[in-house]
């Protein structure tokens, strides 16, 4: 790829001084852009996705706006540069889905690109907010979603561009100045609505705040079209033949100057210009009769696009983001710096640039890959820092969350050992959801690099957590799924888990009988999936009747009595279903109640439940219960993961599982029943009676199951 020395001059003449970027020509395109149809009703992709196991990594592609010189030279780049990664065993060909199309159609090009199971895509958006439900779809299939040239504020959508405020403002600032600071000016803007104009004209409309004499007589949009540009100016100078100035973009600017032309005013009014060959060409022809000509040309670079597929394929390979050199108004903006920017004094610069480039060919940068590795990524020395892990904690008064974070305490210290970790940030205590949404809040204040929630509500802290993931923080919900783009799980399947025991009892219950059932706090995500496995294993027994369903608040004396009012109004139970500590106040309230006959009920894996259990057999040798483990020890087996993509370690997605495709699913340590009873209680011999049946997965577990070899 040929290159052009573009950022030699960018100390002295750019407004924003960034990063260094190279400079490429345009290539001829190798892959065929196949056109988005349009949508149909109803129409939904039928190829379901397929998640990607290393490379080769499909990358795709989706542009709504194809009538247009900067589209063809960004499609022809991103194809260009694909090549270089194809040739070295990285990337397959793009899949691109490029028409000219509306906010539903640009929806159904990317519904069409995850379901051909891309790994990553670079969408140059049509609307501001159209496309936010599908981009966070994408998100929360693990896809790397960014967005090119447009910034975007989707939690988790990363955006790749230059600043089009500040571009804007570049040539507005210059516009003013010329003009000394008054005068009467028209502005020709692109699509209303569309992110790049609307940050734009926020841009121009901010410089021109500063300067009350300059009066903007009118405003229209030129779609971005030569052609209409042309139009709308001839319009604007017969309305307004003493006209001082214009402001308009991209090339606009070359059917606006066209139209100044063909008017031919005695005096031009000062306008800005283009950074594309076409535009400096038509400036090099002016000044031939008008010397004094003065016009500026900020570049546009497609090469934006390109240079968001070398960060896409360098995050795919698992290498870590320098979350401190992103921008932004959400945290995620990866700031290209502006080329080059063409005035009176370096014209000739351009002109040298276009000498062997068509008309259409637009003053470009593309960063090298060893650029975007120097700029935005953590250095390899720099990747085992020592990294910040908070945890969130609503609920204290129970013996499964204090083992929890004991646990959490100890295996977050072979990390600190190894220089890995700081000590951990714990926010815990008995609360709300509001109190858990603040929590969060302090965590994401101190600055942590991860946060593991167990969370005490399905979607109450949902806008938070999607908050602390648009900041680039790891977010790990343990022990309970949540459904949230860019929120990662893990856990046991809490509703296979309550399915265990609940079919264990309607067997034991010879599939008929009248049965009563204690839960937890009722909307909290496990109480949930695990009341709904228990619903659906019921549904297969008709003749299995439930009188009652309480809850017993997951704290051992409710449950206690919840399960005395049971027996008191129900004395001829036959079986009772319930989880955790409420299982051991269950079978305490029926040791008390003492009926001829022990209602069949679930137990807890728990010491103190065997040893309970063990009790009973001696007077009652026919007693049957079920203990199936509910491990605390997802949660620092969830550090492990959490340490080890904070590393830069890539996640298998083929592994992962749940409702969004971001559960880490372990499994259930063990299942006590009358079999291995015995087992369970050589287990608890030197544990307290508090103590949880458990199991924690080892660092290189961790890596052997959920992360590429």
């Amino acid at each position: 790829m040929q290159r052009k020395p573009l950022f030699t001059i960018l100390g002295l003449i750019m407004v924003i001084s960034m990063v260094l970027a190279a400079c490429s020509t345009p290539a001829t395109p190798t892959t065929e852009v196949q056109p988005t149809q349009p949508p149909q009703t109803g129409q939904q992709p039928t190829q379901p996705p397929v998640e990607s196991k290393g490379p080769p990594f499909t990358i795709g592609i989706s542009n709504p706006f194809i009538s247009s010189e900067y589209r063809t030279q960004m499609i022809a780049e991103l194809i260009e540069v694909n090549k270089e990664y194809m040739d070295k065993g990285l990337t397959t060909e793009l899949v691109i889905e490029s028409a000219d199309t509306d906010v539903a159609g640009q929806i159904q090009q990317l519904q069409n690109l995850m379901a051909k199971g891309v790994d990553a895509i670079l969408v140059n958006p049509s609307d501001v907010n159209g496309l936010n439900a599908t981009l966070q779809e994408a998100v929360s299939k693990g896809i790397i979603v960014i967005s090119v040239d447009q910034e975007l504020n989707v939690p988790g959508v990363y955006n790749v561009g230059i600043d089009q405020k500040e571009w804007a403002k570049t040539s507005a600032k210059w516009l003013a100045e010329k003009l000394g600071g008054k005068g009467n000016i028209v502005l020709i803007e692109g699509f209303p609505g569309h992110p790049a104009n609307v940050a734009r004209m926020e841009g121009v409309d901010e410089v021109l705040s500063q300067y009350p004499d300059i009066k903007v007589l009118a405003k229209d949009t030129g779609k971005w079209d030569e052609a209409t540009g042309q139009q709308v100016m001839s319009n604007f100078l017969a309305a307004y033949p003493n006209l001082d100035g214009y402001w308009t973009q991209d090339g606009m600017a070359i059917g606006a100057l066209q139209a100044v032309i063909a008017a031919n005013p005695a005096k031009f009014p000062v306008g800005v210009g283009e950074g594309r060959c076409q535009f400096l060409k038509l400036w090099e022809q002016v000044l031939k009769d008008r010397p004094d000509f003065e016009t500026i040309a900020v570049a546009n670079p497609p090469g934006v696009s390109p240079t968001g597929l070398r960060i896409a394929v360098n995050m795919l390979l698992g290498k870590q983001v320098d979350k401190s050199k992103l921008g932004g108004a959400n945290g995620l903006s990866f700031v290209i710096p502006v080329p080059i920017v063409i005035t009176k004094d370096n014209l000739q610069q351009g002109l040298d640039i276009c000498k062997d480039k068509p008309d259409a060919y637009l003053l470009d940068g593309i960063m090298t890959d060893q650029e975007v590795l120097d700029t935005f990524f953590v250095k390899e020395q720099a990747a085992t820092r020592k990294f910040t892990i908070g945890i969130s904690n609503p609920f204290i008064s129970s013996e499964y969350r204090t083992q929890m974070i004991a646990e959490l305490i100890e295996v977050n210290k072979e990390y600190m050992d190894k220089g890995l970790t700081t000590e951990l940030v714990i926010e815990s205590a008995d609360t709300d959801v509001a109190g858990q949404i603040q929590q969060l809040q302090n965590l994401m204040a101190k600055g942590v690099d991860a946060i593991l929630v167990n969370p005490s509500d399905v979607n109450g802290l949902n806008a938070t957590l999607q908050e602390a993931v648009s900041k680039g923080i790891i977010v790990i919900s343990v022990d309970q799924e949540l459904n949230v783009p860019g929120v990662y799980n893990v856990g046991i399947d809490q509703k296979e888990w309550a399915k265990t025991s609940a079919k264990w009892l309607a067997e034991k219950l010879g599939g008929k009988g009248n049965i009563v059932l204690i839960e937890g706090f009722p909307g909290h995500p496990a109480n949930v999936a695990r009341m709904e496995g228990v619903d659906e294993v019921l549904s297969q027994y008709p003749d299995i009747k439930v009188l009652a369903k309480d809850t017993g608040k997951w704290d051992e004396a409710t449950g206690q009595q919840v399960m005395s009012n049971f027996l008191a109004a129900y004395p001829n139970l036959d079986g009772y279903w319930t989880q955790d500590g409420m299982a051991i106040g269950a079978l305490q309230a029926v040791i008390a109640a003492n009926p001829a006959k022990f209602p069949v009920g679930v137990g807890e894996g728990r010491c103190q439940f065997l040893k309970l259990w063990e009790q009973v057999l001696k007077d009652r040798p026919d007693f049957e219960t079920i203990a199936v483990a509910n491990p605390p020890g997802v949660s620092p087996t969830g550090l492990r993961i959490a340490v080890n993509m904070l590393l830069g370690k890539q996640v298998d997605k083929s592994k992962l599982g749940g409702a969004n495709g971001l559960s880490f699913v372990i499994p259930v340590p063990i299942v006590i029943t009358k079999d291995n009873l015995q087992q369970g209680l050589d287990i608890c011999k030197d544990k307290p009676d508090a103590y949880l049946l458990d199991g924690i997965m080892t660092d290189q577990e961790v890596l052997d199951t959920f992360f590429l070899k």
